[in-house]
């Protein structure tokens, strides 16, 4: 009878998985970052551009409009892994020219914002877009300009301002 004990108690032991006999566990953790290639926008999240103060006697003809005034936003350190810099422009439309045009949300009467790349062969109004290659430079001083702007003339004095945002897309 010990015998038929035994014999199956070493049958139980050599069925039993060896996996059953111990058990341990290790955790694995993973960490790590995956960076965008960017540039560093050393000009500031916001831009404020001063148009002024413009007579309004410049405004009484239709299409008239201030001088054009230049600003930059700069781009440094940009990674060697970036092409192109795309920039979508967006705000409130002015309904004379959405194309090219933001509607002043100031006081001053029948008076829009136009917005252009800085040699004016580029309009710049809402959801229009902009593309810079950076043929390997890590640096690039984007210059913009904008004015003042009466599609109907007739400007009446008071304040100007117009918000307009730009989507910054790295490709």
């Amino acid at each position: 009878m010990k015998n038929i004990i035994n014999k199956l108690f070493l049958i139980n032991v050599l069925i039993i998985s060896p996996t059953s006999w111990a058990s341990d566990s290790v955790n694995l953790n993973f960490t790590g970052n995956i960076r965008v290639a960017t540039c560093n926008i050393s000009s500031g999240d916001n831009i404020n551009v001063n148009l002024k103060d413009i007579p309004a006697a410049n405004f009484e003809k239709a299409n008239s409009a201030s001088s054009w005034n230049i600003f930059y936003i700069d781009f440094k350190n940009c990674s060697t892994a970036i092409n192109q810099i795309k920039l979508t422009f967006s705000g409130v439309s002015d309904a004379a020219d959405p194309s090219s045009l933001y509607r002043n949300q100031g006081s001053a009467k029948n008076i829009a914002v136009q917005l252009e790349n800085w040699t004016g062969t580029l309009k710049l109004g809402n959801q229009q877009s902009l593309i810079i290659t950076l043929n390997g430079r890590t640096d690039i001083n984007l210059g913009l300009r904008t004015r003042a702007f009466s599609p109907s003339g007739k400007g009446m004095p008071g304040t100007i301002s117009a918000k307009v945002t730009a989507n910054i897309v790295y490709l």
